[in-house]
């Protein structure tokens, strides 16, 4: 699996958009042409190409402490299923650690 140069796959920030109405989640990760993991350095590229590529996920709701929250929540399960999915065997059968 693909990592950047300070061993991640999966990065992601938020920020409220008034446009849309909700707490925009997206990436701080990408591929690049040559398939290499990139992580930007400043959340506002990081958004800018998530709206050019339509890869973000919008969490509707007022502009206020519980949406930031409701996007972190998302944040993290994103992350735990990803970390858990890394570890699955051949057949698709997860493989726990220590067990």
């Amino acid at each position: 699996m693909p990592t950047t140069k300070d061993n991640e796959t999966v990065r992601t920030a938020s920020s409220y958009s008034e446009e849309l109405g909700g707490e925009v989640l997206f990436p701080m990760i990408r591929m690049n042409e040559q398939g290499q993991l990139e992580r930007f350095d400043d959340w506002q590229e990081a958004y800018r190409a998530a709206m050019d590529a339509k890869d973000y996920i919008l969490i509707s709701g007022p502009a206020d402490e519980s949406t930031g929250k409701k996007a972190t929540a998302l944040s993290k399960y994103i992350s735990d299923v990803l970390i858990a999915g890394s570890r699955a065997d051949d057949s698709g059968t997860l493989m726990m650690k220590g067990r």
